[in-house]
């Protein structure tokens, strides 16, 4: 009820006939899950054998930039505040945008947001596997690994599932870019559409902050959400520039 919109209604049936109308669009998404398990073990193995790290060329063009950065905003507070939006705010916060539009059924914008999503990680993959940059606190003398280091469980939780050479770009930026504007596109409530512009900014500072990604990483981020958004978009154009056949008004075959 707290995120309805004015047209919808919210009921336990819609909630379980989701499942069976919007299985596909679950399916894209969720898939991610898989793929990153995936690429991230090729990841090591391309790493342990090539050395495909450019990370010198981006802390080349932007310096201490994020190290004075965290220098001047970093106290305890937001040490735990932000590691733990990192660690699962952040995927709570994009999957249940996801679902939003979905529970509501929203097929437009279920569409919009899942293909999108799904084509924002697809577009990243080259730069993992082949332009490796690894986090500012695993590369920047002085630089805090907030996020990793903060308590034991999380440290032993981000080594076995982080190749820590994924900086470039960044999906944090990319997804959160993305929801942002489907949220300021769609039929939602205001104060969400308001939120869809918080949410980038904050997830922005929680990633140089907690020591985890360039700002030259972000601009990465907002460049394969940009694609992502012109590919789906583009495909919308052609999809109804397609003339449908109309079988009820086919002419009859003698």
């Amino acid at each position: 009820p707290v995120f309805k919109p004015s047209y919808a209604r919210v009921s336990m049936d819609g909630f379980v006939d989701m499942f069976r109308r919007y299985w596909a669009h679950m399916l894209v998404v969720f898939s991610v899950y898989l793929w990153k398990d995936l690429l991230d073990g090729l990841d090591r193995v391309l790493m342990a054998n090539t050395q495909l790290d450019m990370t010198f060329v981006v802390y080349a063009i932007e310096g201490d930039i994020v190290l004075w950065i965290q220098e001047g905003l970093r106290n305890e507070v937001l040490d735990v505040a932000l590691t733990h939006f990192y660690v699962m705010g952040f995927m709570t916060a994009t999957f249940a945008s996801f679902i939003l539009p979905i529970y509501f059924d929203d097929r437009h914008m279920a569409d919009r947001v899942s293909l999108s999503m799904f084509w924002v990680y697809v577009l990243a993959i080259p730069f993992y596997l082949f332009l490796n940059v690894r986090v500012t606190g695993d590369y920047i003398s002085g630089m805090e690994t907030v996020a990793y280091d903060l308590t034991p469980e999380i440290h032993n939780w981000f080594n076995r599932i982080d190749p820590f050479t994924n900086g470039m770009p960044s999906l944090h930026i990319g997804w959160t870019l993305l929801i942002g504007v489907m949220f300021l596109r769609s039929r939602v409530l205001i104060w969400l559409k308001a939120l869809g512009i918080i949410y980038p900014v904050l997830t922005f500072i929680g990633i140089i902050i907690t020591a985890n990604h360039y700002i030259i990483d972000a601009a990465g981020g907002l460049g394969v959400m940009l694609a992502a958004y012109l590919l789906y978009e583009g495909f919308l154009r052609i999809k109804h520039r397609i003339p449908k056949l109309n079988i009820m008004q086919s002419p009859n075959i003698d």
